[in-house]
């Protein structure tokens, strides 16, 4: 397996790893908030956030959670996309509750959810089972002990790991 020094080496060599898969990709534009209106200081901020500013997943593409979820789905799991799906949509097909479910703390709405869809991804559990689940945003932010939010970034939480050219 191939290592790399920096993040811009390993978004690159993961940029074109994706490119060869020929399937259906989504960009996901992170929202990105806080008091900090200094451009310098507010980017060296938020590029210490696990979630980029842009992220691009294909079908079929190998991804590894950013954010601990729950017991079994924690940060480093991996798994691999499905496919999109509108949230409404995926909640009538599986009866799968959104606001009691992973990933969904508040960051979507049904109101909010129908022109937008996310990955549905299969995870490889530590005990060898799979896990299909909807990642949704989450958000990181960064606090003052008043409370008052420095940055904050609302992203998917995950992140391309070894996008391989085969599904």
């Amino acid at each position: 397996m191939l290592s790399f020094p920096r993040r811009e080496d390993v978004d690159k060599s993961n940029g074109q790893r994706m490119q060869r898969l020929l399937t259906e990709e989504l960009k996901f534009l992170s929202s990105d908030g806080g008091t900090i209106t200094d451009p310098d200081q507010r980017t060296k901020m938020l590029s210490n956030f696990m979630a980029p500013r842009e992220l691009r997943l294909r079908v079929g593409a190998q991804v590894m959670l950013i954010k601990n979820v729950d017991e079994q789905l924690v940060n480093g799991t991996m798994g691999r996309v499905k496919r999109f799906i509108d949230p409404t949509s995926y909640t009538t097909e599986t009866g799968y509750d959104l606001a009691n479910g992973i990933g969904a703390t508040g960051a979507i709405s049904k109101k909010s959810s129908n022109s937008v869809r996310y990955p549905e991804v299969e995870f490889s559990l530590a005990n060898g089972e799979r896990r299909n689940v909807l990642v949704t945003p989450e958000r990181w932010k960064v606090e003052l002990p008043s409370g008052e939010t420095q940055v904050s970034r609302t992203q998917v939480i995950l992140s391309c790991f070894r996008c391989l050219g085969y599904i």
